[in-house]
């Protein structure tokens, strides 16, 4: 079973918090600022959009180095073993993997990891000042469904 974060967009504001804690989170070196993440803003609506960590990561199946690779609660990605092929970009149905090659280095896989080196857990979810994001399990998100489709057949009989 894995873990994603779950975005709304009625409680984003778009002001890209979530952003910078993310790349704030991943790196020591500013020079290599890479958010995990990426707001998306249209005319009314703005929402951040990050990996699904799809249990069938169509990312995992066409990296041919097994650079990216199925874990317990995400997709585990292992730059150190990344060749900057770009496979998985382009196989990511969201658009949400980047590759990264700094000058005079190895490739560098931009994905979101759910901060898994943090205790605190994802940095994005601890800094939204409007709590849009939220970090789910499958058992959460059945739940959350279960409840929408019991409020909604409410609403039906009224």
């Amino acid at each position: 079973m894995t873990s994603f974060i779950v975005a709304s967009s009625q409680d984003c504001i778009g002001c890209r918090t979530c952003e910078v804690a993310c790349a704030l989170a991943h790196t020591d070196d500013v020079a290599q600022f890479y958010p995990r993440l990426k707001v998306l803003r249209l005319d009314s609506l703005s929402v951040p959009v990050m990996c699904h960590q799809c249990e069938n990561a169509p990312c995992v199946a066409a990296c041919p180095v097994r650079a990216l690779t199925m874990g317990e609660e995400r997709v585990e990605a292992d730059s150190a073993r990344c060749i900057g092929c770009q496979s998985c970009v382009v196989a990511c149905p969201f658009g949400v993997i980047t590759i990264e090659m700094p000058t005079a280095s190895a490739p560098v896989i931009v994905k979101c990891d759910l901060c898994s080196q943090r205790e605190q857990g994802p940095a994005c979810v601890e800094v939204c000042p409007t709590s849009a994001l939220q970090k789910m399990t499958d058992e959460m998100l059945t739940a959350l469904q279960k409840q929408r489709a019991v409020a909604s057949t409410s609403l039906l009989r009224l």
